[in-house]
């Protein structure tokens, strides 16, 4: 009697225990879901797909969580798994409808983009800001055929947000040299990177030097205006033998100064005077000599960095340095979803 009645207890109390379990589960949940939406929002969608992971772990009957799993992968450009989640976060939940009109439309898209070719896949890669991704694909779309010049003008711009110019200049380069006609493209490297444009056949016109941004550089900074021209040895030099001969001058003057105001203030015999009005009179003509040269080096410094300004391009370009925000569209589901804007580099 006393074995029935304790495990009936143990069956009673655990029955009552069960609901605040799964109360506790699905409030769990349902924070990560929130958390999880603010990370897709911030277009952080790996941290996301963890976060809803975890949200469907402490409930694994939340569609909310399945729908976010299917969001951040739908925007990774991961068709196929978020397919697969949307379908599951719907029949937990036939009552979201738009999801369920979506899943249609997602199917034959997913169907057509298995059919897709790599430059295509690339171009989503790049679009969802996958760089790596895309230039794996762009050069699987080149190796099977490389006289393709619009996989290297997108491999071209993933190098560019990746911010290796060698390799975007290059891409860029055999992109104009398939398609001369790409007037776009053209003018966009002619801004980038002039030599470039020109080894590949571009017809770059110039126009005056900008003499302005260097001069007030090297007045500034004596040799700055020549890294500005892309003459960074001679920068160097200018800027060493200036800061030299300015602080020759300063030196000497200091040290004559103060060798001055002791012979002044001596009272002593004659042979007191000597040794600081030798050194006065030595750093008095040092003196002259390094502010003297530090005037002629200065002013050749200046004249220098005018002279050879940097000419710049007449071709009528865009380079776009803050390039159109692109609007990602909001939740595929139609709910009420986000907008998040990135730049994208795009002829």
């Amino acid at each position: 009697m006393l074995r029935n009645a304790v495990l009936a207890f143990v069956l009673v109390a655990g029955i009552a225990v069960i609901p605040g379990t799964l109360k506790a589960d699905q409030s769990l949940s349902d924070k990560w879901v929130a958390y999880g939406q603010q990370l897709v929002a911030h277009l952080k969608y790996d941290q996301a797909i963890q976060a809803f992971s975890t949200a469907a772990r402490a409930n694994n009957r939340n569609a909310a969580a399945y729908k976010g799993l299917g969001n951040a992968f739908y925007y990774k450009r991961d068709y196929n798994n978020a397919l697969k989640y949307y379908k599951y976060a719907y029949q937990l939940n036939p009552a979201d409808t738009g999801l369920g009109a979506f899943i249609p439309k997602l199917e034959v898209a997913t169907s057509q983009s298995v059919q897709a070719g790599p430059a295509e896949i690339a171009a989503r890669y790049y679009n969802a800001r996958q760089y790596d991704q895309a230039i794996q694909s762009y050069t699987s779309a080149l190796t099977a055929n490389p006289n393709d010049a619009k996989s290297w003008q997108g491999l071209g711009n993933c190098y560019y947000v990746k911010q290796d110019k060698d390799k975007a200049v290059e891409a860029y380069k055999k992109a104009l040299q398939l398609n001369p006609q790409n007037t776009a493209l053209a003018n966009f490297l002619t801004r980038y990177s002039p030599e470039s444009a020109e080894a590949a056949g571009v017809n770059v016109q110039y126009g005056p030097r900008d003499w302005f941004q260097p001069l007030w550089r090297s007045a500034v900074l004596p040799g700055w205006g020549q890294f500005y021209n892309d003459q960074p040895l001679k920068g160097g030099v200018l800027m060493g033998t200036n800061l030299l001969l300015l602080g020759g001058t300063v030196a000497t003057y200091i040290i004559g100064n103060n060798a001055e105001q002791t012979y002044l203030g001596l009272t002593g015999s004659n042979a007191d005077y000597d040794d600081p009005y030798n050194t006065w009179s030595e750093m008095a003509n040092l003196n002259h000599i390094f502010y003297i040269g530090f005037a002629v080096v200065y002013t050749f410094t200046l004249v220098d960095a005018i002279y050879n300004g940097k000419r710049q391009p007449l071709t009528q370009a865009y380079f776009q340095e803050n390039p159109p925000a692109f609007q990602l569209s909001s939740m595929p589901d139609g709910s009420a979803g986000f907008a998040a804007k990135y730049r994208l580099l795009q002829f």
